[in-house]
C-alpha cells in the first residue's frame, strides 16, 4: 500500500536530510495554522512529489489521491502535456493586461459550443471571484438585493453567499441553516441570503412566495458536492427553473465542481435544465487556477466597459496566457475521452464500494456520479446537508484516518466528495476499494 520515496532515507528525511516534521514546525512559526488556509491546515501532510494520480509526502509515503486538488486535478498531478502547454505559452507571451489573449478567445470559444447557458464568457482565477462576480452582475441586471440559496452549499468565501454553509473542520454538528461559514461576515449581507434545504420544494415554493419579487439570483448546484453528493429529485431543478423565471429572478448555477469533468458542457447538459449564468473553475485548468461565468450575450454585456447598468469584472491575472494554455490542453484531452474514462472509472469504484459495504455488514452508502462519489454512515442517501449531518460522524472519523494508514488519500473530514482523475488506473481503484473493505471492517 506505501513505498518510500527514492529520495527519502529510511529515517523518513528528504534527500537534504530534513525531517518532515521540520517542515511543520517551520510552517506553524511563520503561516497561521501552518497552512495558507483554514482547511489545509486541518490536514498537516507535507507532499514533496506529485505525478498522475499519486502524491509522495516528504516523510516518504505514496498515496493514491482521491482530494486531487478538491477537484481542480482532473487529468492527473504533473501531467506532461499540460504543462508543456503552459510553459510554451509563457515563453511566447506572458502577461500583458492589453485586450484579449489568443488562448482566452479559443478556450471561450470551446465552452460556448458546448454548455446550453454560454453564448459569451468571462474569465477570473477562482471560484470564489466568479460567484462573486456573478452575484454583482445578477444585482446590475435586476435592480435587486436578495439571494436565494440552499443549506450546506458553497459558493465562496465571499460575504454575499457565505451563509447556511457546510460545516466547517470541527463543527460538523452545526445544523443553523443561518450559520455563516466565517467570522466576520457583515450582518447585512447575511441578512440579504434566504437558505432552503436542498430538494424541499415546498420550503422552496414559500421562499418564493415570500421574496420572489426582491431575488436578484437563485444559487445552487445543480449535483451537490460540497458535502458529498447529493443530486437533484426528479423535478426539483425544473421547478426552480420555473419559479425564478416567474419572477425575474436569475438562475445561477454554481459548477465550479461539476462543470468539465462529468460533461464538456457542464451539469446543466446532463440534467437538461439551462440556468441564466454559470459559474465554474477547479477542472478546466488541472490544477492552474482559473475560473469564470458564462451565461447569455445580454446578460454578460453588464461588464461591458461603459454599459448603463454595468458591473465591473477585472483582474491583473484574469485569462493570463500560461493558464488559458492549460485550459486549453485540459479540455482539449476530456473531449479526447477523458470524460469517458472518468465516468468508467467513477462507476467501478462505486460497485467495488458497495461490495465492501455489503461484505462489511456498516449501515452506509455510496452515492455519486461520473468520477466522483461519497461514501455516508448512512443506510440511504441523504437528500439533503440536514439528512447528511445525521450521520454516524465518530464511526467517520475512524474510516478516513484509517483510509490514510491504508495508502488512500481522501478528505478527513466527515462530509466530503471524492473523485478520480484520467491518470487514475483500474489498478488504483480496486487498491482504494481493497482498502476501503478493511477500514470498514476495523470501524464495525
Amino acid at each position: 500500500m506505501t513505498s518510500l520515496n527514492e529520495r527519502t532515507d529510511a529515517a523518513g528525511h528528504d534527500a537534504a536530510g530534513h525531517d518532515p516534521a521540520d517542515y511543520v514546525a517551520r510552517a506553524e512559526r511563520v503561516l497561521p495554522g501552518g497552512a495558507s488556509g483554514s482547511w489545509r491546515s486541518y490536514d498537516m501532510e507535507v507532499v514533496e512529489r506529485t505525478s498522475g494520480a499519486h502524491v509522495w509526502t516528504a516523510g516518504g509515503t505514496r498515496y493514491i489521491d482521491h482530494i486531487l486538488a478538491w477537484g481542480t486535478v482532473v487529468i492527473g498531478h504533473s501531467d506532461h502535456r499540460v504543462n508543456a502547454a503552459v510553459f510554451a505559452a509563457a515563453q511566447q507571451c506572458d502577461l500583458t493586461t492589453l485586450g484579449p489573449q489568443r488562448g482566452e478567445v479559443e478556450v471561450a470559444e470551446r465552452i460556448c459550443s458546448v454548455m446550453p447557458s454560454a453564448r459569451s464568457v468571462a474569465f477570473c482565477v477562482s471560484g470564489t471571484e466568479a460567484t462573486l462576480h456573478a452575484v454583482q452582475l445578477a444585482r446590475a441586471a435586476t435592480g435587486r438585493a436578495k439571494l436565494l440559496k440552499f443549506h450546506g452549499s458553497y459558493h465562496g468565501w465571499h460575504d454575499m453567499l457565505a451563509v447556511g454553509v457546510r460545516a466547517a473542520p470541527g463543527r460538523e454538528d452545526r445544523t443553523d441553516v443561518r450559520a455563516t461559514e466565517s467570522a466576520g461576515i457583515h450582518a447585512a449581507s447575511a441578512a440579504d441570503v434566504v437558505v432552503v434545504e436542498w430538494n424541499d420544494s415546498a420550503g422552496l415554493a414559500e421562499a418564493f412566495a415570500a421574496h420572489g419579487r426582491e431575488l436578484a439570483a437563485a444559487f445552487c448546484e445543480p449535483y451537490v458536492q460540497s458535502y458529498g453528493c447529493t443530486p437533484a429529485e426528479p423535478g426539483f431543478l425544473e421547478r426552480l427553473r420555473e419559479l425564478c423565471t416567474a419572477t425575474g429572478t436569475l438562475l445561477v448555477f454554481d459548477e465550479v465542481k461539476t462543470a468539465f469533468r462529468h460533461h464538456l458542457g457542464g451539469y446543466q447538459a446532463i440534467c437538461g435544465v439551462t440556468p441564466d449564468l454559470t459559474t465554474f473553475s477547479k477542472a478546466l485548468g488541472n490544477g492552474y487556477s482559473v475560473g469564470g461565468l458564462a451565461g447569455s450575450r445580454e446578460l454578460m454585456d453588464g461588464f461591458r466597459a461603459g454599459h448603463a447598468r454595468g458591473a465591473v469584472m477585472d483582474g491583473t491575472s484574469n485569462a493570463s496566457p500560461y493558464v488559458m494554455a492549460a485550459a486549453r490542453a485540459t479540455f482539449d484531452l476530456l473531449a479526447d475521452g477523458g470524460i469517458g474514462r472518468l465516468a468508467a472509472l467513477g462507476e467501478r469504484m462505486r460497485e467495488g464500494l458497495r461490495r465492501e459495504i455489503a461484505m462489511a455488514g456498516v449501515p452506509a452508502c455510496v452515492t455519486g456520479t461520473g468520477g466522483s462519489w461519497a461514501l455516508y454512515m448512512l443506510p440511504a442517501p441523504p437528500r439533503n446537508y440536514a439528512e447528511a449531518l445525521r450521520q454516524d460522524s465518530a464511526r467517520m472519523a475512524a474510516y478516513n484516518p484509517r483510509l490514510r494508514q491504508l495508502g488512500v488519500m481522501e478528505p478527513l473530514v466527515s462530509l466530503a466528495d471524492r473523485r478520480v482523475c484520467v491518470a487514475t488506473s483500474e489498478d488504483d481503484v480496486d487498491e482504494t476499494v481493497a482498502a476501503a473493505g478493511r477500514a470498514l471492517r476495523d470501524v464495525t
